[in-house]
């Protein structure tokens, strides 16, 4: 037998934002270790007076968390909402209420020497599978409770909402680059990268985008960087769009600072598929973001284009359309394929037409026959969905009348697109609980030097073209 042989108890863990760190040895010896436990309807699974020090995943099931509201700190209730089926959070008589669904978990906090009170009881026939403190630390090892850094680091990260007000930016509207401290690297590219930068003296973070300016030099890329940074002053502020806040340079850098705090990649959440409301959720800003600029964060092969087609080749081999492949050329519709390869890939964590990591022909065969296969496990709604994106013929796309071809798809009915569009749309809670791990994580890369390396600047002449930035 495999070694690795317990899938479905695997599948169980995995959905334990707290096991987001673990080996697939470490889950897979968790995993034998899990304890199968049934609890009839209104049955008290843990009572307020118990110690609780077990972690419990739903297998079937609800389960209602009752806990006093005097009992609870907001480093306590980060604990308690961090399971990834959370459905209902109300307050009754003094207490809280949080149900959850069948999938979610709850008593992870245990594992980390964490105590909170509250009273579990079964909503319907329930089964749990468990596993206790004292055999996770056997397996595991002690994990560390969260440090107040990462709860500030957190905090800086990630927006409360109705937070914003223009006013907050006006300190960094005119700042030079000697006025911001790198932080984080975000996502690189050739000659840039995009990271997180605060204002020195501020505990407020923003997005930025820097050119190594020998990089551009050496890749003669001077007139493909000043045209992105062109394009991206002149879109329309929205919430789907970032705003250009204004530009800096000094002798290693040309930057461009963003309105916004790209905390991660959407890329470092997806260890696991997401669930169709938190993939709907993300396709909607993309199509909000797609209706307004039809490009989306990083413009260094944007074009403005009035209906004709280019031939530009860019993107991942794994998303590109037909068009592209055969080398016919492109236009908007090519974007509404890629939603399409996004939405499968968000939910299966795997491309549509397969990789081309692990054969570079047989995805391109695919994509040009439009030889796509829907996973039995998705609704009928998002398969039709996904289905139409991917046409081969782009005149016969979905989107190839524009947006609201696809904002009017049966898979968006509850989307309520003007809440998109001001950025008031309520962030899934599986979203927000994966973005949390993962900004815990940032802490300790903090300290790691800038992903591109710099020169002395007394060896470095500036070249005449950066006067103009």
């Amino acid at each position: 037998m495999s070694e690795f042989s317990n899938i479905p108890s695997l599948k169980l863990l995995r959905s334990v934002q707290l096991f987001t760190r673990l080996t697939v040895l470490q889950l897979s010896q968790l995993a034998d270790s899990l304890v199968e436990v049934s609890f009839a309807d209104g049955q008290v699974i843990v009572d307020k007076d118990d110690d609780v020090s077990s972690l419990y995943i739903i297998q079937r099931g609800h389960v209602r968390l009752t806990v006093a509201a005097d009992r609870l700190n907001s480093d306590s209730w980060d604990l308690l909402s961090t399971h990834g089926k959370q459905v209902q959070q109300s307050q009754e008589s003094g207490n809280y209420v949080v149900e959850i669904d069948e999938g979610g978990h709850f008593g992870e906090w245990a594992l980390i020497g964490e105590t909170i009170t509250f009273t579990a009881s079964s909503v319907g026939d329930v089964i749990c599978s468990t596993i206790a403190k004292e055999k996770f630390d056997l397996i595991v090892g002690s994990l560390p409770k969260p440090s107040q850094a990462d709860s500030k680091l957190k905090s800086s990260l990630i927006p409360k909402e109705n937070q914003h007000c223009a006013d907050d930016d006006l300190p960094f509207r005119r700042v030079q680059l000697s006025d911001l401290e790198w932080k984080e690297c975000i996502y690189a590219a050739d000659c840039s990268e995009i990271g997180l930068v605060q204002i020195r003296g501020s505990d407020k973070m923003k997005s930025f985008k820097r050119f190594y300016i020998k990089r551009v030099n050496d890749l003669r890329k001077e007139k493909q960087v000043f045209q992105e940074k062109d394009m991206m002053k002149t879109l329309s502020k929205s919430a789907c769009v970032p705003e250009v806040l204004c530009t800096c340079a000094d002798q290693s850098y040309l930057g461009i600072l963003l309105n916004c705090c790209l905390c991660c990649s959407l890329a470092s959440i997806l260890n696991a598929p997401l669930s169709e409301s938190s993939a709907r959720f993300y396709a909607a800003s993309v199509v909000v973001a797609l209706e307004e600029l039809h490009r989306i964060v990083d413009f260094r092969f944007a074009k403005k284009l009035e209906g004709e087609r280019t031939y530009t080749i860019c993107g991942i081999a794994d998303s590109l359309p037909p068009e592209i492949v055969l080398g016919r050329g492109h236009g908007f519709t090519a974007d509404w394929w890629a939603l399409g390869v996004l939405i499968y890939f968000m939910l299966q964590s795997d491309m549509p037409f397969g990789s081309w990591r692990e054969s570079e022909l047989e995805p391109f065969g695919k994509i040009a026959k439009g030889r796509l296969i829907i996973p039995s496990a998705f609704s009928v709604e998002v398969g039709d969905l996904i289905t139409k994106l991917l046409v081969v013929d782009e005149n016969t796309r979905l989107g190839a009348t524009g947006a609201d071809a696809v904002k009017e798809h049966p898979w968006f009915d509850d989307i309520d697109w003007k809440q998109i569009a001001d950025g008031t749309s309520r962030v899934p809670q599986e979203i927000s609980n994966r973005i949390d791990i993962y900004v815990e994580t940032l802490q300790q890369d903090l300290t790691v030097p800038p992903s591109i390396l710099t020169e002395d600047p007394a060896d470095m002449t500036t070249p005449e073209w950066i006067k103009d930035w």
